[in-house]
């Protein structure tokens, strides 16, 4: 399966398949797999060419396969049409979108509708432009499904920062709308604040999407994006197609990709730690090329017992929603920091608590905060029980077959670093720090 995702196969990987493939596949717990992970139509589009012999794939697979395939083709079909009308209606008013993520990634990097499924459409816009594409939106029969854009605060900050528009139809998408790339129910103060939006818009670049002409961020920009968005506290790194958007990408841009530039604007948004850790696990998970001095680079001097925790968890293929709240805690300095973090993410605002109820907040009660804290809790007991589990394996275990990632390679993330006086690079050597 990791194989399929990779971009490029050796030779060496070419030998390692046909082990594999001789040794047997569970089939069943492959499609059931591919599924989970989100990338079952990527799958199906290039199993027959990793699999030496087509008659080793059970035709009861490869009919699943296709068909999810063409589901997301059809389904991607009419969201690129909702899209392009939307584009339209706003070129012709003269209203300045970024289209993000999946809308972006399924075209341009991808190259095919099909592989990139898709459950809603996300566009950037600046804050001011609400109102202007609230009323396009209106036009095409999308309302606001969560809250209306009157209730914004043009000027109050705040974590949470998108609109979700709805249409009647069943067969329509919604557009999430969001005035920052940056987006969460669980305070992010950290970092958001040092992430200038400006600097997304003023290094746009124009494309073509939905047969319509818009804008998508700058590859630099797009990776530090796709990074941020796979360590959300709700997705934890837990699915292979987070990994895959980074890894095609990397490989799409390759030729275009400044590396200094994603150093510095990575360091600027004080998000070094969470590109340096979507990038590494692409890397030990689907081979990415990455520059191995982008990596020291962006790595961080240290590690908190909690980022450890999430990185064991990880490099053993325990991926669950929620980790990831480790990563953010740790992104808080300080006691006083990291208790009113943990307290916001109990008790956040009315606004936050309504939005994601999709209720007014004349209608929060303390009855949705009892929820909240019901659902924060469960999440951390099932993060206790994963942890627990990770924490209990020896270090020098390999983790399951489903995942090629020693335990040996985390050698390279919890590095007591030697340094080099005659280079600004820490040194390749490495050493095993248990602490």
């Amino acid at each position: 399966m990791l194989y399929c995702c990779q971009a490029n196969i050796g030779n060496s990987d070419t030998d390692e398949l046909i082990d594999t493939q001789r040794n047997g596949i569970d089939w069943g717990y492959f499609l059931k797999k591919a599924r989970t992970e989100g990338i079952s139509p990527l799958i199906y589009h290039r199993l027959q060419k990793v699999v030496i012999s087509k008659n080793n794939i059970p035709k009861d697979v490869i009919e699943e396969l296709k068909k999810d395939y063409y589901l997301s083709a059809t389904k991607n079909t009419l969201i690129f049409k909702e899209l392009g009308k939307l584009l339209e209606a706003c070129n012709k008013v003269g209203l300045q979108v970024i289209v993000l993520k999946g809308a972006a990634l399924a075209e341009t990097v991808y190259e095919n509708l099909a592989l990139r499924p898709m459950s809603d459409i996300d566009l950037l816009v600046r804050k001011e432009d609400l109102l202007s594409l609230d009323k396009q939106l209106k036009t095409l029969g999308y309302w606001p499904s969560d809250r209306s854009v009157d209730d914004i605060d043009l000027y109050s900050p705040s974590y949470l920062t998108t609109l979700d528009y709805r249409n009647s139809s069943n067969n329509s998408p919604s557009f999430h709308i969001h005035w920052h790339f940056v987006n969460s129910t669980i305070p992010n103060d950290s970092y958001i604040k040092d992430i200038p939006i400006e600097n997304i818009w003023r290094d746009a670049e124009k494309t073509r999407i939905a047969q319509v002409e818009t804008q998508v961020m700058v590859p630099h920009h797009l990776i530090i994006h796709l990074s941020e968005h796979a360590l959300r506290v709700t997705h934890s790194l837990s699915k292979f197609c987070f990994f895959c958007d980074i890894n095609e990408a990397i490989t799409f841009y390759q030729e275009r990709l400044d590396w200094d530039k994603l150093l510095r604007e990575s360091d600027k948004f004080n998000l070094s730690r969470m590109v340096y850790l979507s990038l590494y696990f692409a890397g030990k998970f689907l081979a990415t090329r990455i520059p191995h001095d982008v990596l020291l680079k962006l790595r961080p001097k240290r590690f908190t017992l909690g980022e450890k925790l999430f990185i064991n968890s990880i490099s053993n293929n325990d991926r669950s929603p929620g980790l990831s709240y480790l990563v953010h805690l740790s992104m808080n300095k300080g006691l006083f920091r990291k208790m009113r973090f943990v307290w916001r993410t109990l008790f956040p605002p009315r606004q936050i608590i309504a939005q994601r109820s999709y209720i007014p907040q004349s209608r929060v009660s303390p009855m949705n905060y009892l929820r909240r804290i019901k659902e924060v809790f469960s999440h951390f007991f099932k993060m206790v029980i994963i942890l627990g589990k990770n924490f209990r394996r020896k270090p020098w275990k390999t983790c399951n077959s489903s995942c090629s990632l020693s335990f040996r390679a985390q050698r390279e993330i919890f590095p007591r670093p030697e340094v080099n006086k005659d280079s600004s690079l820490r040194s390749e050597t490495f050493i095993f720090d248990r602490g």
